[in-house]
């Protein structure tokens, strides 16, 4: 007799396990899904905290590095020019970080200027670093190093420092996951300086300073030339500066004092006439006059006590030829160099033949070949006030019947400008200054050279504000 199959059995003892468990394993796939969904969540959300953050902070970094850049370029049109200072620091920050959309109300400026004695250096360095004014009064803040208060070149204000802040959004990725579609970087501020900014003159330079003591620079103007020179040599520091000496007119080998004037001009071949135009070589720490020239016993301490005036004619093409001989023979290399160059009149002199050559275009010809060598000349008219700016001798030529001052100004690296005496021209920011012979002109022309000592030296430099 045939059997029925157990599996059509009704009521079979295996029937109610299977399916409970086939519920019990949808059930729990499901929580799966659930416990997955929210892990996912967190994970998102780890994701989000992790890169986002992450993006922020290299935001952070590339604002920093944008405003930077921003702030460096504005500031090497400070002192002269704060308007353009303001236009380059936002050109530069803008092309390096697209869409900060800074404008002028991320710009400001600052007076920094040093300390002695605890308090701000305000009669070493008002005004020759910069210039506050006294309306509305300064408020000096400072650290250990520097002070600094505010400045507005708007009133007329001499500024020294450019600050320039900003902040940006950007767009997050994971975040937007959890409903956070965008972040803020912090506000960034950042300054930068030009020139010694308050501190002491650090910039390794090798100077040949050229003083004017021919007949004119007698007397009073003498002394005043000789606190001035000495005023640089004091400024200066032999470690990280090289000071070089020469005068108008030559110097004589043969006395105690190397400055004293040579009977003539005599003749400028290098190298055996260099000691002749630069009675005191390049001075500093491991320099040719290994010494330091801050010392009263230094030999560039006991030239400009010394020198006395010359009776020669007043020759500006040599001394410019013969100094930037010294610094390119004797000069450090990769480091920047420069000629300072002080008169009180117009070249009426030279070895050149003949006599009655074309000395102003000598002169301006001397000193476009230093410029081409890499030299920085910075020029000083003394007394070319009124009618004391007295023509060119040049009987032709480009500098016929021009001005002693703007043979200075062309000599001088460019582009450099007469505008004035004094007028502007100690603060266009170029490398021509000019100052009359009045009352205090040992004060002033002690600042004229300083200042011009500190802006050879003065690369711009990010600071620190207090």
């Amino acid at each position: 007799m045939a059997r029925t199959p157990a599996a059509a059995t009704t009521g079979s003892p295996t029937e109610g396990p299977v399916g409970a468990s086939g519920r019990r394993a949808e059930r729990e796939r499901g929580q799966a899904l659930v416990m997955f969904a929210l892990v996912l969540v967190v994970i998102m959300g780890a994701a989000s905290l992790v890169l986002d953050v992450g993006v922020l902070r290299n935001a952070n970094q590339t604002l920093w590095n944008a405003l930077d850049a921003g702030v460096l370029a504005g500031a090497t049109q400070l002192p002269a020019d704060a308007a353009a200072a303001e236009t380059l620091a936002l050109k530069y920050a803008n092309t390096n970080y697209k869409g900060l959309n800074a404008t002028a109300g991320n710009v400001s400026f600052r007076c920094v200027i040093g300390i002695v004695g605890g308090v701000p250096a305000t009669t070493r360095d008002v005004p020759l670093v910069c210039n506050p004014g006294i309306i509305p009064a300064p408020v000096w803040k400072c650290n250990t190093a520097v002070c600094a208060t505010a400045c507005q070149p708007s009133i007329g204000n001499t500024c020294n420092t450019i600050v320039l802040s900003g902040a940006t959004t950007i767009g997050y990725g994971f975040g937007r996951v959890v409903g956070v579609a965008t972040g803020t970087t912090q506000t960034v501020t950042t300054s930068a300086c030009k020139g010694p900014c308050g501190e002491p003159p650090n910039n390794p330079v090798d100077v040949v300073l050229i003083v004017d003591r021919t007949g004119s620079m007698s007397g009073v103007d003498t002394v005043n030339a000789r606190t001035a020179a000495d005023s640089i040599r004091l400024l200066y520091n032999p470690a990280y500066q090289w000071l070089g000496l020469g005068f108008l007119g030559p110097s004589s080998s043969t006395v105690a004092c190397s400055a004293t004037p040579a009977g003539s001009i005599g003749t400028a071949i290098a190298p055996g006439d260099v000691v002749r135009w630069n009675p005191v070589g390049l001075s500093g720490t491991g320099a040719p006059v290994n010494e330091n020239f801050t010392l009263s016993t230094s030999k560039a301490a006991k030239a400009i006590a010394c020198f006395t005036n010359s009776s020669t004619g007043t020759d500006l093409a040599d001394p410019i030829t013969m100094a930037a001989y010294l610094l390119q023979t004797t000069g450090r290399s990769g480091v920047r160099k420069g000629i300072i160059l002080e008169t009180d009149g117009q070249p009426n002199a030279s070895t050149s033949t003949p006599v009655n050559a074309n000395y102003c275009n000598q002169a301006n010809q001397a000193a476009t070949a230093a410029k081409n060598s890499g030299i920085e000349i910075y020029t000083i008219g003394f007394g070319l006030d009124g009618a004391n700016n007295v023509a060119c001798p040049d009987l032709s030529g480009s500098f016929k019947s021009k001005k002693a001052t703007d043979l200075l100004a062309s000599m001088a690296t460019g582009p450099s400008s007469d505008n004035g005496c004094p007028g502007s021209s100690n603060k266009d920011g170029d490398h021509y200054y000019c100052l009359p012979k009045t009352a205090g002109a040992s004060t002033n022309l002690s600042d004229v050279f300083k200042a011009v000592a500190s802006q050879l030296q003065g690369a711009t430099r990010l600071i620190q504000l207090p």
